[in-house]
């Protein structure tokens, strides 16, 4: 059969379906995956978490109006809640905060200092015949600005996915994500995970596509891409304060690429703790309503650490 859970974590907690886009990308996807497990094995509930942190250099951005060197820091948070309501049916309840902080902004220009949301993680997954499992997830919360919560922060992005499994060592991936609020509403993506080898696995699936080298049972290392973002509502008077009045309330995209690598160190069986870094090539803010942009100009260096526990 297959499993829901996984016991040691190798898919990288990749529970979470939805993880936000920003206009012009694929839909930032993770379809469920698992591993096979003997029934015996299988849990009634269990607890996923993750605390994540990271700071990139100063970048030039151009666009509406020219600024100088932007950096930026990002925080997030996560718990969620896995339940077994049935044999084939698990129910996700959870909650994600995140945060993106920029820092040295021109007051003058249109270009937000943050860009946080806060939203509840609602959502089943399913065992269809011996081969699939599929998803449906919602994430109402708010997503903003400003740290003053409005009526209308809130949005409700929604997302289903659908993973195959080929084999025990590949599984297919498919899936879309809509989102009202965004320049694109639904959009569609698709991958697949495939372990080559005792050591070596191609996990080609957003938002971190990666090929992974185990070095020890505890100890993997990666290379690959790590796909942010999301939409998020501007305050009432965001553009008017700055001189364009086009960007009150108006909704921007953001974008963000990383490329780089890292390593994953599992610390016993309930910790996994993650440290990268590389470039980040993308950086871009778009309010697509106002016709406003912003595009970084260089490819600033990152490092990031995430802390991931799963019980």
């Amino acid at each position: 059969m297959i499993s829901f859970y996984n016991s040691s974590a190798a898919m990288h907690s990749r529970h979470t379906i939805f993880s936000g886009c920003a206009a012009g990308l694929l839909a930032l996807l993770s379809i469920p995956t698992a591993v096979r497990a003997e029934e015996s094995s299988v849990k009634k509930a269990s607890w996923e978490t993750e605390f994540s942190s990271s700071v990139i250099g100063g970048s030039k951005f151009k666009g509406d109006a020219n600024t100088g060197n932007v950096g930026m820091w990002d925080i997030g948070g996560s718990a969620v809640l896995s339940l077994q309501a049935k044999e084939g049916v698990l129910i996700r309840l959870g909650a994600n905060y995140h945060r993106y902080n920029f820092v040295h902004v021109p007051g003058a220009t249109p270009f937000p200092g943050k860009l946080q949301s806060f939203n509840l993680i609602l959502g089943a997954d399913f065992q269809l015949g011996e081969a699939w499992l599929a998803r449906l997830e919602i994430q109402p919360g708010f997503y903003s600005t400003s740290a003053t919560l409005r009526g209308r922060d809130l949005n409700v992005p929604l997302a289903l996915g659908a993973s195959y499994f080929v084999s025990a060592d590949l599984q297919l991936v498919a899936g879309v994500s809509m989102d009202l609020e965004r320049k694109y509403p639904v959009l569609p993506a698709v991958g697949f995970r495939w372990k080559m080898s005792e050591n070596w696995v191609l996990d080609a699936i957003l938002p971190t596509p990666r090929l992974e080298y185990s070095v020890t049972k505890a100890l993997t290392v990666y290379a690959g891409a790590n796909f942010n973002g999301g939409s998020f509502r501007a305050e009432g008077n965001f553009g008017s304060s700055r001189g364009n009045p086009r960007a009150d309330n108006a909704v921007v995209d953001y974008t963000q690429i990383r490329v780089g690598g890292g390593a994953s160190w599992k610390i016993g069986p309930t910790f996994t703790l993650e440290v990268e870094g590389g470039v980040v090539p993308v950086s871009q803010l778009y309010f697509h309503r106002a016709d406003v942009s912003f595009r970084s100009t260089g490819a600033p260096a990152y490092g990031g650490i995430s802390l991931k526990a799963a019980y």
